[in-house]
């Protein structure tokens, strides 16, 4: 038994004989051990042993959540909540959402577990996501005794979320009378705006709540406001079809003629572009339609796409009120933008009643939308088999293709599991391979719509081809990898046939997909076994399956596979990088070594005429990684092409062990190029000095004497530019020493020198 399964069985025997638990046990698939067992509901003696034992309180998930945070969702109680705190858990740790346990207890309305955290330290004003307090979370969830409480504690009443929503408006949400009451006593202002100039009459509207939206009214909020998009309390209540709140808005003069910002009327949602009608419609609710008619609203308006409350209702699959708007006198053949007619809409849903109706009433059941499909092609996105033998019988071609190429048969995989429809099909004589405009097939579609695994193998069992390709190249197999498919299907269609070393179009095999998305080494190794190639390159970038495996978190482990298997170390991308230079930009001197004794060309440079000593300080590498590569024979004062040395590099890249390093071991400063300021030793000074100053000083006191030489004979730079470097070293010998230089080489400047010594450094 380990300490895991203690904790799934309770065993607190187990627990107390442990010394304490080693690091590798703080920790299990991402989750801390206090975390499960705090998600497990284990007795408080437990998490107190673990404590007492060395567990970590502070780990936290991959929702960034400690114990402390898992303990207050959990509602643990007080007594693991104070033994987390006891243990210097940090209590106003934040989790992904930026969420504090205070934030949490709040949510929850904890009000004895909100008070413990703030005696022990929980900020109350602290900020989560979208600019939310604490305060916040109690006003969404309607206690009014936890927002008192915060209040009381320094909550700061005022704040508002990013949105620019007040307590107000989130009480408005949150359908709470009572807080709302209390916040209007406390000063809240009834007319304030949130984002979009949304008012807390629209915010009470959107969560359908009668008794709030009268009080606001009541109180004096004018009925007509409008948002941003000129949408109304009207226009918000609709989208939740409440009868009760449409009629008592309208009996208090709601508007239903207000025009949005589509210069539509009241009747319309400008969110969805609907109007109230179409809404009703889409709801069945047969009572508020009967209603917004009485009240004047048109039968016909429709959408801006055309669709009517007709379309809107058969949707819906209510044939009691589709009857009642054909009684009204709409038109059954109406057409939605792209020539979708009423029976189109009826098959999305699955409604044969509704269906049948709508053919006795003379729909023409051969109708087709604008890019070709038939009703049987809407029938096929659904569940029932009911439906489409009906359509079928109904003389509908099973074969009939829109303007893309796609056949009813390619619409049902959008369906998962629906082996039934699949078989009815196939006893029909559809063709299993048919293929779409892109080259796509029933199989393809399959992996792009996630089904199962049992449908995959379904599908293969019936014929379907595992090496067809869709116009980009691609195999099913590359899409069972691009779709996140196990191992398990992997193996099945490679077992049926499938082409290990299929190819797509820019010449990526299975083999590339994976080294380059994280994949495990069980895939890349099930591939070897089935003989993928190894080395193949893709088209443009020119990377083979090792290139790419620096890419994987499973880097190391794939890297040593393939080069034992004959990966070829020296392959070269199309900007000429070896897998030796990617190694040195992931810092794997394991790999780097290992590299080296399988072959690989020490000496190869990328088109940026870059070696591995190069990338080495370019990407900080160990200073083991750079010894290395130096007693291998590099040379530390090559140049790239930009005509930058490793000393350049390392600087560039605020490289701090580098630099020192390369200074030691005779880097030369001087051998780089005075054509532009960027190679300019004066200006390679002023950077390391700005990294560390002791190593500008190390700099200059090593080479002071060939320094001052170099910048006056090549450089051409006066005594007084070298001053100024010589100030930056506050160090009485060099200074002497810079004047004694002076006086020996260049004695026409040696006065000046002095001069600017004791008028420059009067405070030595």
């Amino acid at each position: 038994m380990n300490i895991w399964e203690a904790i799934e069985q309770n065993n607190i025997e187990f627990l107390n004989k442990i010394e304490s638990i080693p690091e590798n046990y703080q920790k299990k698939e991402g989750k801390p051990i206090l975390n499960f067992a705090i998600k497990k509901q284990v007795p408080f003696e437990i998490i107190k042993v673990l404590i007492e034992k060395g567990a970590n309180v502070n780990l936290i998930d991959s929702l960034k959540r400690n114990s402390l945070h898992i303990a207050v969702i959990n509602k643990t109680g007080i007594d693991i909540i104070n033994a987390l705190i006891k243990a210097n858990i940090s209590i106003n740790a934040k989790d992904i959402k930026n969420q504090t346990v205070l934030h949490l207890a709040c949510q929850s309305n904890s009000l004895d577990v909100i008070q413990f955290l703030i005696e022990n330290g929980a900020d109350i004003n602290q900020k989560a996501y979208e600019n939310t307090t604490a305060l916040h979370f109690a006003c969404q969830s309607n206690s009014l005794d936890v927002i008192k409480f915060l209040i009381e504690n320094g909550a700061n009443i005022n704040e508002k979320t990013y949105r620019n929503e007040t307590l107000l408006h989130l009480a408005c949400q949150s359908n709470s009378l009572e807080v709302i009451k209390f916040l209007i006593e406390k000063g809240f202002d009834i007319e304030d705006i949130a984002e979009g100039n949304k008012s807390s009459l629209h915010l009470a509207c959107q969560s359908n709540s009668l008794d709030v939206i009268k009080f606001l009214i009541e109180k004096g909020v004018y009925i007509n406001k409008t948002t941003y998009r000129n949408e109304t309390a009207l226009h918000f209540a609709c989208q939740s079809n409440s009868l009760e709140v449409i009629k008592f808005l309208i009996e208090n003069e709601a508007d239903i003629n207000e025009k949005t910002y589509r210069n539509e009327t009241a009747l319309h949602f400008a969110c969805q572009n609907e109007s109230v009608l179409h809404l009703a419609c889409q709801s069945n609710s047969l009572d508020v339609i009967k209603f917004l008619i009485e009240k004047g609203f048109d039968i016909n308006k429709k959408k801006y796409d055309n669709k009517s409350n007709l379309h809107f209702a058969c949707q819906s699959n209510s044939l009691e009120v589709i009857k009642f708007l054909i009684e009204k006198g709409l038109d059954i053949n109406e057409k939605k933008n792209g020539d979708q007619t009423a029976l189109h809409f009826a098959c999305q849903s699955n409604s044969l009643d509704v269906i049948k109706f709508l053919i006795e009433k003379g729909l023409d059941i051969n109708e087709k939308t604008e890019i070709n499909e038939t009703a049987l092609h809407f029938a096929c996105q659904s569940n029932s088999l009911e439906v489409i033998k009906f359509l079928i019988e109904k003389g509908l071609d099973i074969n009939a293709n829109s303007i893309y190429n796609e056949n009813p048969f390619h619409k049902i995989i959008t369906n998962p599991s629906l082996f039934e429809i699949i078989d009815f099909f196939i006893s029909k004589g559809v063709d299993i391979n048919a293929k779409t405009e892109r080259n796509e097939t029933i199989l393809h579609i399959a992996f792009k719509k996630k089904v199962s695994i049992e449908m995959i193998e379904y599908l293969i069992e019936k014929g379907a081809d595992v090496n067809a390709k869709t116009f980009e190249d691609k195999s099913p197999v590359h899409l069972a990898f691009g779709y996140n498919y196990s191992i398990e299907i992997i193996d099945f269609l490679l077992s049926k046939g499938a082409d290990v070393n299929a190819k797509t179009d820019e010449n990526e095999t299975i083999l590339h997909l994976i080294c380059q998305n994280n994949y495990p080494i069980k895939y890349v190794e099930l591939l070897i076994n089935k003989g993928a190639d190894i080395n193949v390159q893709l088209d443009y970038s020119k990377k083979t399956p090792l290139h790419l495996a620096f890419h994987n978190d499973h880097s190391i482990d794939i890297i040593k596979l393939l080069i034992s298997k004959g990966a070829d170390v020296n392959a070269k991308t199309a900007t000429n990088e070896t897998p030796l230079h990617l190694a040195c930009q992931k810092n794997l001197f394991e790999i780097i070594k290992l590299l080296i004794d399988k072959g690989s060309d020490i000496n190869a440079k990328t088109n940026q005429n870059e070696t591995a000593l190069h990338l080495a300080f370019k990407y900080q590498n160990s200073i083991e990684i750079i010894e290395y590569f130096i007693n291998k024979g590099l040379d530390i004062n090559e140049e790239n092409i930009h005509g930058q040395s490793c000393l350049s590099l390392a600087i560039q890249n605020k490289n701090k062990k580098g630099i020192k390093f390369l200074l030691m071991n005779d880097a030369n400063p001087y051998s780089l190029k005075v054509k532009t300021i960027s190679n300019d030793f004066i200006h390679l000074f002023s950077k390391i000095y700005s990294i560390n100053e002791d190593m500008s000083s190390f700099l200059i006191s090593k080479n002071f004497s060939d320094f001052v030489i170099e910048c006056k004979n090549s450089l051409k730079i006066s005594a007084h530019k070298l001053i100024l470097l010589a100030r930056f070293n506050n160090d009485e010998s060099i200074l002497q020493k810079f004047v004694d230089i002076c006086y020996q080489k260049f004695k026409a400047d040696v006065e000046t020198a002095i001069n600017f010594l004791y008028t420059g450094f009067l405070d030595f």
